[in-house]
């Protein structure tokens, strides 16, 4: 039997285990996925250990999505350009990384749905992996709303090169700036964990009201499936969407790379969903 896993602080409350051995056992793979919690001082010992184990495959989540790159040999370009990595693969005894993360939201998206100009609230890991992979997808032009810091300057230079050419960083106290936006949005996507715990949103319902009919309303929270955010977007007759798909598309992307066949995701979203 090989292991693959997740190496994650914390990493109790993880649903890749479920996700990804039921997939494992749809496909009769002698193999077995379980969760590493490692803490922050243990990380490089944990390392040295899964490599001692052999394994095969592993994920990466919060917070060691960009300390691993220093522990692996080699890494993909989109992965390079993030410098995060979420999925890990042993290839004739080398550690390769990529970041599936970014594809995951993407092909969670329905095709048919308008996509050229969209609305991000946030500019940590998740958004950065949205923003760097919306290109290939069809997104023409990317406004990033996150709250004004020291280093604001940085950031805009990295938003610009995360989304190569057509994402612009602006400050969600602009309520103009974010007025103009949302009138003229196909798509906004909550990639924050404002609301996870509780009923807080960081948009008014009047700020919902001024989007198109047509748009789409993603919080990729999955934990709290029904969000303040979802709700409010839900009462004005737009589309809504959680994180649960992309959260399986992530994890399905994984499966792919590692096992070098199709994931189910039907099989894999009903195994932590039912």
């Amino acid at each position: 039997m090989t292991l693959y896993g997740l190496l994650a602080y914390p990493a109790g409350h993880s649903l890749s285990p479920k996700m990804q051995n039921a997939m494992i056992d749809e496909a009769h793979i002698d193999a077995y996925y379980q969760s590493f919690e490692v803490a922050p001082q243990l990380f490089e010992q944990a390392i040295v250990g899964l490599k001692t184990l052999q394994i095969n495959g592993f994920n990466v989540s919060t917070p060691y999505k960009n300390q691993i790159i220093d522990y692996l040999d080699d890494i993909s370009p989109l992965a390079q350009r993030l410098q995060a990595v979420n999925t890990v693969k042993r290839i004739k005894n080398r550690l390769v990384g990529t970041n599936t993360d970014g594809d995951g939201f993407w092909q969670s998206i329905k095709r048919q749905q308008p996509k050229e100009n969209i609305v991000v609230i946030g500019n940590g890991g998740a958004a950065r992996a949205i923003i760097a992979s919306a290109r290939e997808y069809g997104v023409r032009n990317i406004s990033v709303f996150n709250r004004a810091h020291q280093n604001w300057s940085q950031r805009e230079t990295e938003i610009a090169y995360l989304s190569q050419g057509i994402g612009h960083l602006e400050d969600l106290a602009d309520n103009q700036a974010l007025t103009q936006a949302l009138r003229q949005t196909d798509m906004l996507i909550n990639a924050t964990t404002v609301g996870m715990n509780d009923a807080r949103t960081l948009l008014t319902d009047y700020q919902l009201s001024l989007m198109p009919l047509h748009s789409l309303v993603v919080d990729i929270i999955y934990r709290n499936q029904q969000t303040a955010l979802l709700k409010s977007a839900s009462q004005r007759g737009l589309l809504t969407m959680n994180g649960v798909s992309m959260l399986v598309n992530q994890g399905a992307l994984s499966f792919e790379y590692w096992f070098d066949q199709p994931a189910n995701r039907r099989l894999m979203a009903a195994a932590i969903t039912s």
